[in-house]
């Protein structure tokens, strides 16, 4: 099976119904970014930023994965499927696709302050001002802030080495480090992008840009895919 690494972004998740931070009428309309996805954020009111993702996650449990999800998880039965996500939500996952590496951290989970190894999943429940690890210290989100590294932007870059098929879905490809793993790709792997909105100036490869939302660009791809691959 040919390799196809799949970067997802924010617009995917959007149709599902789960509001992004750019888009109008979006999160940062209603709060500032800094003061709840920050480090510095977090150390100046540890309270705001919980209820914050607190909020975040009692939504994500009413959402559904849309159709681009699906028809993702439905293209393992061709292709080796590896799904790079810049989203913090669990829609991939229960859309039914094997091989998720969250960029950014998964909402549905949280983690020690003083140990990031202790990470507990409590799925869609809410933690509290005071709640700790076993370790005695407070649990934050287990989200990467403004301000913190990416700790697997690394993994994330070997994976995109060994792509055979490249595909970006739903990001504005604006936003670094992530907007920078089309360039690990091999220049021999063909590049699509799906997004219905015009894409970066700064990518100087040939791409296949299917101008659509992630819910009918999928499986748009799919039908390109199988016919020139299987």
């Amino acid at each position: 099976m040919k390799k196809l690494v799949v970067l997802t972004g924010a617009g995917i998740s959007a149709e599902s119904g789960i509001k992004t931070f750019r888009d109008a009428g979006g999160l940062w309309e209603e709060y500032d970014i800094m003061e709840v996805a920050s480090i510095e954020g977090w150390h100046k009111n540890k309270e705001l930023v919980i209820r914050f993702y607190n909020e975040r996650r009692k939504q994500l449990e009413t959402v559904q994965p849309n159709a681009g999800h699906i028809a993702l998880a439905e293209l393992e039965k061709y292709f080796d499927v590896q799904i790079i996500t810049q989203n913090v939500d669990d829609l991939h996952e229960r859309a039914g696709s094997s091989n998720i590496l969250h960029l950014h951290g998964e909402l549905v989970k949280v983690r020690s302050t003083l140990d990031p190894s202790i990470i507990y999943d409590i799925r869609y429940k809410e933690i509290q001002l005071g709640d700790k690890c076993d370790k005695g210290s407070q649990l934050r989100p287990h989200i990467v802030w403004f301000g913190e590294a990416v700790p697997e932007m690394m993994n994330a870059a070997t994976i995109a080495q060994h792509a055979d098929i490249f595909v970006v879905i739903g990001t504005s490809l604006n936003v670094y480090p992530a907007a920078g793993l089309i360039d690990y790709a091999p220049k021999s792997a063909p590049l699509f992008i799906i997004d219905p909105n015009p894409i970066a100036a700064n990518i100087f490869r040939k791409i296949e840009h299917i101008k659509e939302k992630a819910s009918t660009g999928v499986t748009r791809l799919a039908e390109i895919l199988k016919d020139k691959y299987c």
